[in-house]
């Protein structure tokens, strides 16, 4: 399935406001309205890349889960927070939606969009 992953390592920088601080091909979600956090380090990165990984939905749902509870978002037990568990699939499966697999977004005010070139 496809979904956004870190589209540079540690050392990469398109210009002076990138960063990132997540692992290699960790799965993305939106963090801020400006970067992407990953799922397992909680760390942030300015450029995503679509990429088709192995994963299971339910892979992903822990991930998320996992991410919530650390966050203290949520507490198991509680089913209204199943409401915020199915806000975050939809957008950690969204966001690569439209995109064909290698294409480095990133976001603007919380949205997806294509990384345009470096002038040459």
């Amino acid at each position: 399935m496809k979904l956004i992953v870190p589209a540079f390592d540690r050392h990469y920088r398109v210009s002076a406001t990138d960063y990132n601080w997540t692992n290699p091909d960790e799965i993305l979600t939106i963090g801020t309205d400006e970067a992407f956090v990953g799922l397992d380090s909680r760390r942030y990165t300015t450029h995503g890349r679509v990429a088709a990984l192995d994963v299971t939905r339910a892979e992903v749902n822990a991930k998320i889960i996992s991410l919530l509870t650390r966050d203290g978002f949520y507490v198991p037990g509680r089913e209204r927070q199943s409401t915020e568990t199915r806000r975050r699939m939809g957008e950690v499966f969204g966001l690569a939606r439209g995109f064909e697999t290698g294409t480095v977004i990133v976001l603007h005010r919380g949205r997806p969009r294509r990384h345009a070139a470096p002038p040459n």
